[in-house]
């Protein structure tokens, strides 16, 4: 028993000493050495090395540039090179517009279209009165909305209306056209009349088709009692007959082409579309592009005058002919068209057996008109197509709405002006004598520092509204103009930015999140004639950002540089 306790004891003490050797031999785990603070220092010096040699490299030797980057989470300044120094600022212009409405409305705010009546419901149905169509800036309103109004009038029981439909857009001034109030008299980008009360974005479409015989049939899309139609086209030459015997007819193509290019003094181009059904809205512009061994010579073509009658009614006149079994579209902007949006909702309410005695016509709605119904769309929604797609048409809407907001609606686009300066102050943003004359920034003469940006980019992320409006700002290599830009590194999917671009400017601002998690905002503006290479330096700033690491900075890949200047088309209206 003894010697067996023994050896017991003796395995015992084994099996304790080859664990503790195995445990030696094991291999400790790494431990990263702890960042010092030399070790942010000097990853920071590296950054703003780096975007000093971006933001002094060759296209900046004819330019002028005002960039700043501001750290959320630290709340100190990164970097800033003329900060201070007003630049044109293109359409990051739309930043203040888009933050003003919020500012002035709240998170979850809105935009919305009404319905209401002068008259009296009787028992039978039928309105004794008015029924009045009240706009308040919606430039997204569509055909499909104006259903949605007409049901709801249709579900209180209304029947038959023996009054007129009203529109009413006197929300907005009457001074519609933006080159006009912006006080600039250029017209960098055509636009239809800015106005409260639109559908379709205030634009008609004359759609034109022919059959075999090659009688031509004519239809606006949106159908309106506001227009009216005249024809005076030949009849297109037949289609051949059907082809020899054995030889299957070839299938109907539904792509959309273009016609040719318009010619010097000519009229506006018609639109080809191959013979498809439409539904709702009118179609959309497809890309001009011409189908491959089509003859530019013998695209059919149509061409439409418009000209406003005296009872305010659009009238289109339609020459030349589509060709047989072909169809095309031609683009006008509506001439009134507050008036042309009640006559399409007149054709809504008698689509759904709503009998309708009167007219239409366009004037204010009385103070003790009755609330019937209302269309209500998130003001999240309209700036995400400002922001994202940098939509010019929807931005001066925002601008008039803002000054509507303030309750002014004789001189709105001057009360906007004012009211965006307002904001700023409101919300403790250093203006530095910056100057708005639109809410596109189409105007050349707006004026804005990167400080300036960067202090708003601050303050809105401090707002409850915050982050709903970070979500209206293009994402990198994702969607809106930053698209197509940024793509294979730390910036994609990253950085969410709203553009800029005139010509002789361009600029980026938004915000970035760093390799540590912390927050940038940040604001580039370049003047200055190489546009396509600012844009080239924009992503390279952006990627040094999303890439910075105050433990272990990663240098941004070499294969990603900048557009060379000398392979940009020239760009001449802010498509972005």
């Amino acid at each position: 028993m003894k010697s067996s306790s023994i050896r017991v004891h003796i395995a015992v003490l084994c099996t304790i000493v080859i664990t503790i050797g195995a445990m030696a031999q094991q291999p400790r785990s790494y431990r990263p050495p702890i960042p010092t603070q030399y070790d942010s220092s000097q990853a920071l010096t590296s950054l703003r090395t780096r975007l000093d040699q971006i933001f002094t490299s060759a296209p900046y030797r004819s330019g002028r540039v005002s960039v700043m980057v501001w750290s959320i989470k630290r709340n100190t300044t990164v970097y800033e090179r003329n900060s201070r120094q007003n630049l044109t600022p293109a359409s990051t212009t739309k930043l203040f517009s888009t933050a003003a409405y919020y500012q002035l409305n709240g998170q979850n705010a809105i935009v919305s279209t009404e319905v209401k009546t002068d008259g009296v419901l009787e028992a039978d149905g039928t309105l004794r009165g008015n029924l009045y169509l009240i706009g308040h800036g919606d430039a997204l309103l569509s055909v499909n909305d104006l259903e949605f109004l007409a049901d709801k009038v249709r579900a209180l029981g209304i029947k038959r209306i023996t009054g007129n439909i009203v529109g009413d857009g006197y929300a907005f001034d009457g001074q519609s056209n933006r080159a006009v109030y912006s006080g600039d008299y250029e017209d960098v980008q055509p636009l239809p009349p800015i106005v409260a009360l639109s559908v379709n974005k205030g634009t008609v479409a004359v759609f034109a088709s022919a059959g075999k015989t090659g009688r031509v049939n004519v239809q606006t899309i949106p159908a309106s009692d506001a227009f009216d139609i005249i024809i005076r086209t030949p009849s297109a030459r037949p289609q051949p007959k059907a082809q020899a015997k054995g030889k299957p007819k070839a299938k109907a193509k539904t792509k959309a082409k273009p016609s040719k290019k318009k010619k010097k003094g000519s009229r506006a181009d018609a639109v080809i579309y191959e013979s498809i059904e439409r539904y709702g809205d009118a179609p959309p512009e497809p890309r001009q592009r011409r189908r491959k061994g089509r003859s530019r010579s013998r695209a059919p073509r149509i061409s439409v005058t418009s000209s406003t009658l005296q009872n305010g009614v659009q009238q289109f006149v339609v020459s030349g002919s589509p060709g047989a079994n072909r169809s095309a579209t031609v683009y006008i902007a509506m001439s009134k068209p507050a008036l042309a949006t009640a006559g399409v909702f007149a054709n809504r309410l008698r689509g759904g057996g709503i009998e309708i005695d009167g007219r239409i016509e366009e004037r204010r709605t009385p103070a003790n008109a009755r609330f019937l119904a209302q269309f209500r769309r998130p003001f999240v929604d309209f700036a995400s197509v400002v922001n994202k797609r940098s939509d010019n048409y929807l931005a001066e809407h925002v601008f008039k709405m803002v000054g509507a907001a303030c309750g002014d609606h004789s001189t709105t686009a001057a009360r906007a002006k004012r009211a965006m300066l307002e904001v700023l102050d409101s919300l403790r943003v250093d203006r530095n004598n910056c100057s708005f004359n639109d809410g596109s920034g189409l105007s050349r003469r707006n004026l804005v520092c990167a400080a300036t940006e960067v202090g708003l980019l601050r303050q809105i992320h401090k707002q409850e509204w915050g982050q709903e409006y970070r979500s209206t700002l293009a994402v990198g290599a994702y969607d809106g103009t930053i698209r197509r830009r940024m793509h294979g590194s730390p910036a994609a999917n990253n950085v969410t930015a709203k553009t800029g671009t005139l010509r002789n400017v361009s600029a980026l601002a938004g915000y970035v999140t760093t390799r540590d998690g912390e927050l940038l905002a940040f604001s580039f503006i370049s003047n200055g004639p190489s546009v396509g290479s600012f844009k080239g330096m924009e992503n390279l700033a952006a990627m040094a950002l999303a890439s910075f690491s105050y433990k272990q900075p990663v240098p941004i890949p070499q294969d990603i540089l900048p557009t060379p200047a000398d392979t940009v088309d020239e760009i001449t209206t802010d498509s972005e």
